[in-house]
């Protein structure tokens, strides 16, 4: 076997492995009780219920005024102008709570405050930018959730569930650690061993752990195991590891470096009163060292220890002072990290107000106007409970003051997750693997409908080539094919690709370790988000594509001209899965603010306010331009003009279908937006959904009655909305009624879900980060693109049928007739004209 296949089996062996790891790391991720994710939840779920819109928590804001005005157009029955006495987005307010003097006097806290979608700069607050909800129905929804005892609930339940897997996560960082400092001989091979054989007695270097290993305790006394506890807190800033002949090993968790070996204390001394004279190292050993930065007491108790250390005398005093601020650790060293870790959590979570509490301040009168509960609150957990597990601030980019205010949890948790990766990447020497797939196969976060699949029932494909149709190569793949193992059968190239023959045609294949199943993937992004297409290997020989079966009973009629087939996708899609569809949002929102990273976009300052236009619509002034979207302060993306257009009350799409123009600037507002959009980052790299049916003047009814065939050539005359969550396209492609058991979807000849597969269009534009409704993770299209139909097929369920319509975008046609992607209509541009009542507007779009 070559040295490319058996690098390919090791690496096989060792995802086994590393995948249920990854497993762990996610689900921790996913459980771990960040307080800002709590308050946001809460905010959703509150505007979700007095609204019954899915608004992004983020683009709700309260404001306390001290004059109001009467008016009946209001939803509160009040209005007010000029700048608002106090301010705070809606997810702050659900843990500070109200002012005080407001919470027994809900009447006033009717006419004095409001719920609004813009920031306290907006000249007006009255029904045109209103949230209807009443501040005294938030109120009684505040004092019905006690956020306080949730958290300290949520704290509790954790710890009861994950101590095991924090203590695994633990070990793999120090393993990961050991694993890169013997790399670069920052210890010895020896030191090394010592290590390892403190996680699992006798581990080789090399040798794979099994998950069985690292969730058992293995108490050693090879080691001296000391902490560093700088404050008055009983919470480690360091940790050492000395061996009986005077070596010591410096164990410094939120460190770039984070184990160093020396020869003997003194020498470590030495070394520690050096760093600390730096003042960017000074900082590092703080952050880590104080759980909560806002205590201003206990920032220079340590800071002055630290100081001392730096200043000593000499060797030998520095010494002196870490052995006053030592505490040896008899137990098993991560039971001891994971119970100080539980500490901190607790500690923080004690601080928060109740409801007891507030009740009691309110009878007393000592409360201050605002409780500050978010004051020293980091995201996911105080520094060096972050650190234990590889994630160090430094090594997510952000500081301590960023990590504490940062309103991006799918940022923050993607980082962490990165990092924690990376520390597990060398606890399992994948380094030596070499293949660049690999970190991507280990990281890899396998979709909800791979993760749960079964393809007990499934049946060999009669016609795999139509439906594997644009997934062959047309390249001679050269390398051999294994004849043993799991890649038996499979050809592996020269950079460790992974290719199976079916019926004379050559397809790329990865191996899922959720499904222990070679699947059939797209030639460019073999982790692509799509329908799975397993294959097996006969008996004799030879590759098969499995497909599901047909459902049992009466299959819809076939449509000519079209595959009828079921498809565990859509079946898995087309139920409701609100946790799993906020995931994939979620981490489309993250994907799509990373595209916007390497953009030159305006940042403002923290003190700093944005200007409005001469339509008052909030901008940033670049030289002599104006710049609709910009970086606020917290990391957060705004652009209010996209903003508008999310937002239904705008209805800017009516002016392009349906010519009813509900605001005289709707053409130049158009305008704008297009400016706008135009400068924004367009991505293709996922693939791309979209619904419709009837009742939203979307229908598939033209693609069933054979009007609309394969090789037309669509063009869009709105303003384009596509979605990357599967899971979205349910609301939009069939009807929805409300009955006795709630609301239903209900799929018709009109139902239609449209397709355009990553890679085959270019001119989308990711706009989730500005938008309202953040969880419909949208790509925009103006309007004016082609597309043609690729193919055709009438899918079916249990629940659901609907006609999919595979696109990709092309150019402009030379000759043809073109029809409008939402009415099947040979386009008519005079009539486009006709509604938009502007014909550079029409000349604009349609000129391409």
């Amino acid at each position: 076997m070559s040295s490319i296949n058996e690098k390919l089996q090791r690496k096989l062996d060792l995802l086994d492995v590393g995948r249920k790891l990854v497993g762990l790391i996610d689900e921790f991720i996913e459980e771990y009780p960040d307080p800002y994710v709590l308050a946001r939840k809460h905010a959703a779920d509150i505007l979700l219920e007095r609204t019954g819109k899915a608004v992004d928590p983020r683009y709700v804001w309260w404001h306390q005024f001290t004059t109001a005005s009467s008016s009946p157009r209001s939803f509160t029955g009040w209005v007010h102008s000029g700048p608002p006495q106090k301010s705070m987005r809606f997810t702050e307010l659900v843990a500070q709570r109200f002012e005080l003097p407001f919470q027994d006097a809900t009447d006033e806290l009717d006419v004095y405050g409001g719920f609004y979608k813009e920031g306290p700069l907006a000249r007006y607050f009255d029904e045109s930018n209103e949230v209807p909800m009443l501040p005294s129905d938030v109120q009684k929804d505040f004092w019905s959730l006690n956020f306080a005892e949730v958290y300290r609930a949520r704290v509790t339940r954790f710890w009861s569930q994950h101590a095991v897997t924090f203590r695994v996560l633990a070990k793999i960082n120090l393993l990961g650690e050991c694993a890169k400092a013997v790399l670069a001989r920052r210890i010895t091979e020896v030191d090394g061993a010592t290590l390892r054989n403190m996680v699992i007695p006798a581990l080789e270097a090399g040798e794979l752990p099994s998950l069985p290993q690292l969730q058992s305790n293995h108490p050693s006394d090879s080691l001296a195991v000391k902490a560093y506890e700088l404050g008055n807190i009983e919470s480690a800033c360091f940790f050492t590891f000395g061996s009986g002949a005077g070596r010591v090993l410096l164990y410094l968790p939120w460190a770039e470096e984070a184990i160093q070996g020396f020869e003997t204390e003194l020498a470590m001394a030495r070394w520690l009163r050096q760093q600390l004279r730096d003042d960017t190292t000074m900082a590092a050993f703080l952050a880590a060292a104080v759980l909560d930065p806002g205590e201003q007491a206990e920032v220079s108790n340590v800071q002055a220890v630290l100081q001392s250390i730096a200043n000593s005398r000499s060797d030998q005093a520095a010494l002196a002072l870490l052995h006053f601020k030592c505490v040896s650790v008899s137990d098993d060293f991560f039971v001891h990290v994971t119970r100080q870790a539980c500490s901190d959590m607790e500690r923080s979570a004690a601080a928060m107000l109740d409801n007891a509490t507030l009740r009691k301040a309110m009878w007393s009168g000592y409360l201050s106007a605002f409780l500050s509960v978010f004051a020293g609150f980091a995201p996911l957990g105080g520094p060096m409970s972050l650190a234990l597990l590889g994630a160090a601030l430094g090594r997510l980019g952000l500081s301590v003051d960023a990590a504490v205010h940062a309103t991006s949890e799918e940022a923050r948790k993607s980082a962490l997750r990165q990092a924690m990766l990376d520390c597990l990447f060398a606890a399992l020497n994948l380094t030596e693997i070499g293949f660049q797939s690999t970190f991507a196969s280990m990281a890899y976060d396998a979709p909800f409908h791979e993760t749960t699949a079964s393809f007990t029932r499934w049946q060999v494909s009669r016609d795999p080539y139509s439906q594997l149709a644009g997934r062959e190569t047309n390249q001679l793949i050269e390398g051999e094919v294994v004849t043993s193992g799991r890649l038996s059968g499979v050809r592996v190239d020269g950079m460790g690709n992974c290719w199976v023959e079916i019926d004379g045609f050559t397809y790329r294949v990865r191996y899922s370790h959720e499904l222990s199943t070679w699947l059939v993937v797209p030639l460019d992004d073999p982790f692509a988000m799509g329908p799975l297409r397993p294959v097996r290997l006969k008996d004799e020989g030879g590759w098969q594509l499995l497909v599901p079966p047909a459902l049992e009973g009466e299959n819809p009629p076939a449509v000519a001209g079209m595959i009828n087939e079921t498809s565990q996708f859509w079946d898995d899609y087309m139920a409701t899965h609100v946790a799993q569809s906020k995931k994939i949002s979620a981490q489309a929102r993250a994907r799509q603010k990373k595209l916007l990273e390497n953009q030159s976009i305006p940042i403002l300052g923290v003190n700093e306010v944005p200007t409005e236009d001469k339509n008052g619509i909030y901008c940033v002034t670049v030289g002599e331009r104006l710049e609709y979207t910009y970086r606020e302060p917290d990391g957060q993306y705004t652009n209010e003009l996209i903003r508008y257009y999310t937002d239904e009350a705008s209805s800017i799409n009516d002016v392009l279908r349906e010519g009813v123009h509900k605001y005289t600037d709707s053409v130049a507002y158009l305008n704008d937006l297009a400016d706008t959009l135009e400068k924004l980052p367009k991505n293709n790299a996922v693939t791309l959904y979209r619904g419709g049916h009837g009742g939203r003047g979307t229908s598939g009814q033209h693609f069933r009655s054979g009007q609309l065939r394969v090789g037309d050539v669509l063009i869009n005359t709105d303003l384009t909305s596509w979605t990357e969550n599967p899971f979205i396209v349910r609301h939009f492609a069939a009807a929805r009624h409300l009955d006795s058991s709630g609301w239903s979807s209900a799929f018709d000849d009109s139902s239609v879900v449209f397709e355009l597969r990553a890679h085959c269009y270019q001119s989308g534009i990711p706009i989730s980060a500005f938008s309202l409704y953040w969880d419909e993770a949208e790509t925009l299209f103006l309007p004016g693109h082609y597309f043609r139909i690729d193919k055709l097929t009438q899918v079916y369920g249990e629940h659901y049928r609907f006609i999919q319509v595979s696109l990709s975008q092309v150019a402009k046609p030379v000759s043809g007739p073109l029809y409008d992607f939402r009415t099947g209509a040979l386009f008519d541009k005079a009539a486009f004209v006709e509604r938009v009542k502007s014909t550079e507007l029409a000349d604009r779009f349609f000129s391409r």
